[in-house]
Order: C-alpha cells, then sequence, then structure tokens
C-alpha cells in the first residue's frame, strides 16, 4: 500500500484546504479539524488514506465503481475499449461496444 511520509501529506492538506471545495463537507474540517483523508488506493470494496487507514467505500456504486477497486479483468477491458473509442454518449448516436 501507498502510504505517505509525514511532510508529502502535510503538502497534500494545505493543497487541499488551498485549492479543493468538498461541497458535501464543512470547510472547517480542513482549517480548524484534522483535515481531509487524501484517498491513495482502493482494493474490492475498501479505500486507504495515506495513513493505513480502511474505509468502506459506501459511494462508489453510486458513481462508477460499483465492481469494486482493483480489479484486473475490467481494467484491461476498459483499457482495450478506450484504445478504440473512450467515451461516447448515447444521445443521438450508437457504437458496436453498446
Amino acid at each position: 500500500m501507498t502510504l505517505l511520509d509525514t511532510d508529502h501529506d502535510a503538502a497534500l492538506q494545505a493543497k487541499a484546504r488551498d485549492h479543493l471545495w468538498m461541497h458535501f463537507s464543512r470547510q472547517s474540517v480542513m482549517t480548524d479539524g484534522p483535515g481531509v483523508p487524501i484517498i491513495v488506493k482502493g482494493e474490492g470494496h475498501h479505500i486507504f488514506d495515506s495513513t493505513g487507514k480502511r474505509y468502506i467505500d459506501g459511494l462508489a456504486g453510486l458513481f462508477v465503481v460499483n465492481a469494486g477497486h482493483g480489479r484486473r479483468r475490467i481494467a484491461q477491458a476498459a483499457a482495450k475499449q478506450a484504445e478504440e473509442l473512450a467515451f461516447f454518449p448515447l444521445w443521438s448516436y450508437a457504437h458496436p461496444a453498446a
């Protein structure tokens, strides 16, 4: 797992505080609290922060990772598809993979 040294983690916390707007969180967590978790790895249905703390990724299925993180077969299939056509909305067109 990728753990960050304390100085690097502090630098990322400063960048998060100065440049990110966490629209579902209070900004005071970054300025007055412990800071924002810096997520460095996903494995199955877990994500890990820069200190090694493990979380259940409860939002993964809501967005794009409903099959879990680190699924080599899915990553290979996605890479193969991206070589040909990475994305195209189906609003007015079709494509073979659809």
